[in-house]
């Protein structure tokens, strides 16, 4: 599966190197629950979740696996005043 542009562009920004392989094999290799592929909204959110390091990219990817929701709370939601609020809509392009 490739990326698509948006996605492949933010990964570049934000890794360099080494790291910037290692993102776009997990990205591309990133599944469900039910072992589909996963979506776009969900790579995003991964992404921002991740902020450029691999290691958290490793576990949020991982995470898709077994929860997609936990990776959308962690890519666009944020504790405001004790609650969560939606801070961001990863559902289209960056």
């Amino acid at each position: 599966m490739a990326l698509l542009n948006d996605i492949a562009s933010h990964v570049h920004q934000s890794f360099s190197g080494a790291a910037r392989e290692a993102a776009i094999a997990l990205l591309v290799n990133a599944h469900v629950e039910d072992g589909s592929p996963a979506g776009p909204r969900l790579l995003r959110c991964a992404l921002v979740a991740s902020k450029g390091s691999v290691e958290k990219l490793d576990y949020y990817v991982k995470l898709l696996a077994i929860d997609w929701r936990d990776v959308i709370v962690a890519g666009e939601y944020e504790s405001v005043g004790g609650k969560l609020v939606q801070v961001r809509d990863l559902s289209g392009s960056f």
